[in-house]
């Protein structure tokens, strides 16, 4: 396997003082052909969730807002709504076009595939 990694970074962004912000808790895996980002972002759908990449950098973003019941007044709330984000610094051995997310259950998944140059290689050995 290759020596690449993708890197969280460390710098937050500065957001307004009203809104929570959430650091998604992740996985990052790497296989032969591709490295693949899971988060959880409970309470995210797929219409509140944005990948984005620029210069290298994977922004992950998602925003959740409980519902409150019809009918029903909460005595007490530890559940808020708020803004999820992150950032990962990408090697060069990725292929930024081919990048595929989805959310499903409040996890995104970001699949980041391998250039076909840096993918491992079975090498045929004949004697």
């Amino acid at each position: 396997m290759s020596e690449t990694k993708v890197m969280p970074n460390e710098a937050s962004v500065p957001s307004p003082e009203s809104e929570a912000v959430f650091v998604p808790r992740v996985d990052i895996r790497e296989t032969a052909d591709h490295f693949e980002v899971v988060a959880d972002m409970p309470g995210a759908d797929d219409k509140s969730v944005e990948a984005t990449v620029q210069n290298r950098v994977l922004t992950i973003e998602g925003w959740s807002c409980p519902e409150k019941p019809e009918g029903h007044e909460p005595l007490g709330q530890e559940f808020g709504g708020g803004r999820y984000r992150r950032d990962f610094t990408l090697p060069d051995s990725v292929e930024v076009n081919g990048i595929r997310a989805r959310v499903r259950n409040g996890v995104l998944s970001v699949r980041i595939p391998k250039k076909e140059d840096v993918k491992a290689r079975r090498i045929q050995v004949t004697g």
